[in-house]
């Protein structure tokens, strides 16, 4: 009788996970298996929970006929919120901006808070959140050249991205697990998200391409009504395949970013030396600054980003050094913008926009201070890899209540300047 490859690891729980991996139904046929002959093992057991679990989980959703019905019925009340212009004598130039990013992360939303049984405790939380940004950005004056408005309307996405993750992580939300998973669900949202588009760009141009071989010109009528449609269900018919179909494990965010992190850290610093070579500087130009900003808002968020896809069981020395140039890259842009603000500040006085970006450099920095305090620690070996996760989804909280404050109270406290 051939050996049992699980009797074989007992005293190494890693090679066990390794073997998991490896292959997930042979593994359980093996366990049955082992069990059999060691049945008080607490790690044999501790497996076979694991995997009831899944298997009850994955019941759970197959019994759930509701869910394609329910997902179809989210896509076409978001088609028809979004489509209220053409509707309504409704200004589109003033509705979009403030409203569809309310209506694709509103409808991720309601697609989390259906598939939570019970209800949520935090409920009130969630729909006060919502319920403050419907109705500021409702009553906020159609003044398009208004900075705090054009703040208040930026911000809005972000405090509806905190109600989603509220949502999402339900009763567990104070968790860093919990919340470190929002952060992966967020990367497979956007991969997921971009392959759908991109499918769906490939078919409407062979679709265009098509009727025009008929003489028929529907580019306009297509671009007004199909792909608007596909904008908005792109994210829900993602969310679909991750929660559902996928069952949470996928990786795909995991392994492009193993690939991208190096090339980034790699872009990110040779683009530093040639701005030091060129002698440009954020101080004075305006511009640049703004450009220098959004450079460190998209570190921050792929230097978080591989946090969350950082491996516990088997961490890799080279990653980690990466990821530790990443993060350290992301605090010499995050010194160099805040100093330029402060400057600025100094040099012309307070303005929303000053206000705005100081505030949020400052969050950022702080964040940084923790997230590589915490890595330092656990590459000596001072603390656990539960820490490194606390310091990357720890101020995500605090994050969102700046989001609110900015929304609620800038247009206020500026008098709608």
């Amino acid at each position: 009788m051939p050996s049992n490859p699980l009797l074989e690891s007992l005293d190494t729980p890693e090679k066990l996970e390794l073997l998991y991996h490896d292959n997930p139904r042979a593994f359980g046929s093996q366990l049955d298996e082992a069990l059999q002959d060691h049945p008080h093992s607490p790690l044999l057991q501790f497996w076979r929970s694991r995997l009831e679990f899944q298997k009850s989980r994955s019941h759970a959703i197959a019994d759930s006929p509701n869910e394609l019905p329910r997902l179809l019925l989210l896509c076409l009340v978001a088609i028809l919120l979004i489509k209220l212009p053409l509707l309504f004598p409704i200004a589109e130039s003033w509705f979009y901006p403030r409203f569809a990013p309310f209506i694709v992360i509103g409808s991720l939303l309601v697609y989390f808070t259906l598939r939570q049984r019970p209800a949520l405790p935090e409920t009130r939380i969630i729909l006060g959140a919502v319920a403050a940004v419907l109705v500021t950005m409702a009553l906020l004056p159609d003044d398009q050249t208004s900075s705090t408005i054009i703040m208040a309307t930026l911000h809005a996405p972000l405090v509806m991205w905190s109600a989603l993750g509220l949502t999402f992580a339900a009763a567990n939300w104070r968790d860093s697990g919990a919340r470190l998973n929002y952060l992966r669900y967020n990367r497979e949202l956007f991969i997921y998200t971009v392959l759908i588009l991109l499918g769906g760009f490939v078919l409407s141009g062979m679709t265009i391409g098509l009727f025009s071989l008929l003489n028929l010109d529907i580019q306009q009528w297509y671009f007004n009504n199909v792909a608007v449609a596909g904008l908005v269900c792109a994210p829900l018919v993602a969310s679909f395949l991750y929660d559902i179909v996928l069952r949470r494990q996928s990786r795909l965010a995991t392994l492009i970013a193993n690939v991208f992190t190096p090339l980034f850290l790699l872009m990110i610093t040779l683009y530093l030396l040639a701005m030091l070579l060129q002698q440009q500087s954020p101080f004075t130009d305006r511009n640049f600054l703004i450009l220098f900003n959004g450079l460190l808002l998209l570190v921050l968020a792929m230097t978080i980003f591989s946090i969350a896809g950082r491996n516990t069981l088997w961490p890799s020395k080279l990653a980690d050094c990466v990821n530790l140039g990443l993060i350290s890259v992301t605090l010499l842009v995050n010194v160099v913008a805040l100093s330029a603000i402060i400057y600025r500040l100094a040099e012309w006085g307070l303005s929303p926009n000053r206000v705005v970006v100081t505030g949020a450099n400052l969050l950022v920095f702080v964040h940084l201070i923790v997230i590589i305090s915490a890595y330092i620690k656990l590459l000596r070996g001072r603390c656990e890899p539960e820490a490194l996760t606390g310091a990357a989804t720890g101020m995500l909280p605090i994050y969102g209540l700046w989001s609110l404050s900015v929304m609620l109270g800038l247009p206020l406290l500026f008098q709608f300047q």
